[in-house]
């Protein structure tokens, strides 16, 4: 089995579809999802070509119920992707979004085990400098990270 066929075998077996929560438009744009402090905050990533112009992706920090604290919509080229390498005891994914100075790197991670649970989080940079590790809630994580970031490949090839 090829490394790229092996993924998918492996990511597909690992994801949960996607909701839509508060934050991003429609179920199928939903990219990862999870929350924080006993669900009071949440977090979602959006590829906007779902439901908007251009081909953007979106970060939504919010209070579950209320305001977004920090929203980020960029274009898919901007962004810092990180696929899995294909090695080692844990299979994880990341894309960074930046605003300014600061960084929001989105991550999921889990073991190579049948019975591994998803784990994920942000990690908050001031140029590079860490200045917040956020871990989401246990058994939180949705996440379809590797379908963003074949985008994001794709944009930052085509101009």
């Amino acid at each position: 089995m090829t490394h790229i066929a092996l993924t998918a075998v492996l990511l597909g077996a690992m994801t949960s579809a996607a909701q839509a929560g508060e934050y991003c438009t429609l179920d199928e744009s939903v990219m990862f999802t999870c929350t924080f402090n006993n669900g009071a905050k949440a977090v979602e990533v959006c590829d906007t070509n779902y439901w908007a112009d251009g081909d953007n992706a979106s970060y939504g920090f919010y209070k579950r119920g209320g305001a977004i604290e920090k929203e980020i919509i960029t274009d898919k080229a901007s962004l810092i992707a990180t696929p899995w390498s294909g090695v080692g005891r844990s299979i994880w994914e990341a894309v960074t979004f930046y605003s300014g100075e600061y960084g929001y790197e989105i991550w999921w991670s889990t073991e190579r085990t049948e019975d591994a649970m998803l784990e994920g989080g942000i990690t908050v940079t001031q140029n590079g400098a860490v200045l917040a590790d956020l871990t989401c809630d246990a058994g939180s994580v949705e996440q379809n990270l590797a379908t963003l970031i074949e985008a994001v490949e794709i944009a930052q090839v085509s101009p």
